[in-house]
């Protein structure tokens, strides 16, 4: 068996096809993740403008004179500095009935903590408004405090309520959901972490390694069909047995090599540039209303969890698709179609089954669920049974490969030799 597992093995990864798509999935993995970095963009409080590296750095300085415990005597005061601003008529200008700063003052005084406003500000919005204005802010009326957890949980009461066109939270969802944001911990903890952020931002390119493994794999069985080795292998003593579970255990450690190997140089760049600063720091600082209680660096961890669910669920796909159809490429055409259905189709603001099918795809599973309030709230309700949906694809790609594992050898077992 060791030496029939190695045999496939080496047909894979030697096969020279296979190793021009590697080695550019790596390229495009290098150059997707490297462009984050390159195109960063911070503003010194002169307003010039620095990029790269350069940025990080001074990314990091600004957000150290943020860090700290979020109190509501500290949020207040920060709100009531950012009003202030607005109360010297030296530094605003009027546009119709808005009072803007100056340029020179709002990049002195807000565009480098801009991202630390925005989360205060997200805060006290209605659900699905934008403010890149940060007006609500700065018309707010503070009282002895601002009351700044509180809003947080009233804008979480307020997005459960919503009625969205053909489907709405029940009863059990709404539950569901203020038992999770329940754990939260709050205050909240403030600091740099614009290396998870843009790790976040990034993890959906990593799609590109999983469509390369795809088409590396695509010819395990129907290559033999394609060649004509069938009727060899077939007929020989381990050719339904033994050589079949070879095919498919070398074509999964093959996907994992592969893709790991995408993931440490994906991940490795963005970590090595921006640092890892941050990795404790709670999620809800990249979006107040998140439910989830982890960690940056836990919720990095989660994503890799649901990519690898993924990535092994396709795996199976392939390769049953490869045992049952003749020709690989009809496999790739398929796993083409499957991956990026939801490019296709787009997601649909009133049809709630729709997207809920749709948000399962790989396309739409690699991206994570933590960001947008869409997103985070996003669940599937069973009779007695509210499943979140990082579980849901994680559940839902293991099933897929386990049951897909038995037809694969099927597939191939019963085969017609032409």
């Amino acid at each position: 068996m060791n030496s029939l597992f190695k045999y496939e093995f080496m047909k894979i990864a030697k096969k020279r096809m296979n190793i021009v798509v590697v080695l550019v999935s790596l390229c495009l993995t290098l150059f997707l993740f490297i462009l984050p970095v390159k195109s960063y963009i911070s503003l010194e409080k002169d307003g010039s403008q620095l990029n790269g590296l350069a940025a990080i750095q001074l990314e990091k300085e600004y957000s150290q004179e943020l860090a700290g415990t979020l109190t509501e005597e500290r949020v207040t005061k920060d709100i009531a500095a950012y009003q202030a601003l607005f109360s010297n008529p030296e530094q605003v200008i009027k546009d119709g009935n808005q009072v803007l700063l100056k340029d020179d003052m709002y990049a002195r005084y807000v565009l480098p903590y801009f991202s630390y406003y925005k989360l205060i500000d997200d805060a006290f919005l209605e659900p699905q408004v934008t403010d890149n204005g940060l007006t609500v802010l700065r018309d707010m009326k503070l009282g002895d405090t601002a009351d700044f957890y509180q809003a947080r949980a009233d804008k979480v009461k307020n997005y459960m309520d919503i009625d969205f066109s053909d489907w709405k939270y029940s009863a059990q969802e709404k539950a569901f959901w203020h038992a999770k944001n329940s754990q939260v911990e709050t205050p909240y903890v403030y600091g740099y972490h614009a290396g998870w952020k843009s790790l976040f931002q990034c993890f959906e390119l990593l799609i590109v390694s999983i469509i390369a493994i795809c088409i590396c794999i695509a010819p395990v069985f129907a290559g033999e069909y394609q060649t004509g080795a069938d009727s060899v292998i077939l007929s020989t003593r381990y050719g339904k047995s033994k050589l079949i579970k070879a095919k498919i255990g070398a074509a999964f450690l093959f996907a994992l090599l592969i893709f790991t190997v995408n993931l440490l140089l994906a991940a490795g760049i963005q970590l090595a540039a921006f640092g890892t600063g941050g990795w404790n720091l709670p999620l809800q600082i990249l979006n107040v209303t998140i439910p989830y209680a982890f960690s940056l660096l836990e919720a990095a961890l989660i994503c890799l969890a649901v990519l690898y669910s993924v990535l092994i669920g396709m795996v199976s796909i392939t390769l049953w698709l490869s045992a049952k159809l003749k020709t690989a490429f009809v496999v790739l055409v398929i796993d083409v179609l499957i991956i990026l259905l939801p490019v296709f189709l787009g997601l649909s603001g009133s049809n709630g089954v729709l997207n809920h099918i749709l948000m399962l795809f790989p396309y739409m599973a690699v991206q994570p669920a933590f960001p947008a309030e869409y997103t985070s709230y996003f669940s599937y309700p069973f009779p007695g049974l509210t499943v979140d949906i990082i579980t849901m694809r994680i559940v839902l790609y293991v099933v897929i490969c386990v049951v897909s594992l038995p037809f694969i050898g099927r597939a191939f077992k019963r085969h017609q030799v032409q």
